[in-house]
């Protein structure tokens, strides 16, 4: 008996602790939101972004996203849009800019 309610336990663990799959709309929308709360941290005064969309593909060997960011920036009275890369881990964690 106490075995068959240690492997029922461990087997409920087991999914409670698996992590959810995201369809592609979602993950496209959590690679934007951990990048635009990278830049948001990181920005200097007087500087902000927005983050206008992600292409990425998943490396899986590594176990993160490889991204490029479609950014709008402001500064002041400058506006301009360019392409920012990135790798994301596959838990969102961080952020690693490329150059």
């Amino acid at each position: 008996m106490k075995y068959l309610f240690t492997v029922i336990l461990t087997f409920a663990f087991g999914l409670a602790c698996k992590q959810k799959v995201l369809s592609g709309a979602e993950l496209e929308n959590r690679l934007i939101k951990t990048m635009q709360d990278y830049l948001n941290k990181t920005a200097k005064p007087g500087v902000t972004y927005a983050v206008k969309d992600v292409t990425f593909f998943a490396d899986q060997k590594k176990k993160q996203y490889n991204c490029e960011f479609r950014v709008n920036m402001h500064v002041d009275k400058i506006d301009t849009t360019g392409i920012m890369t990135a790798n994301i881990p596959n838990d969102f964690s961080s952020v690693e800019r490329k150059q």
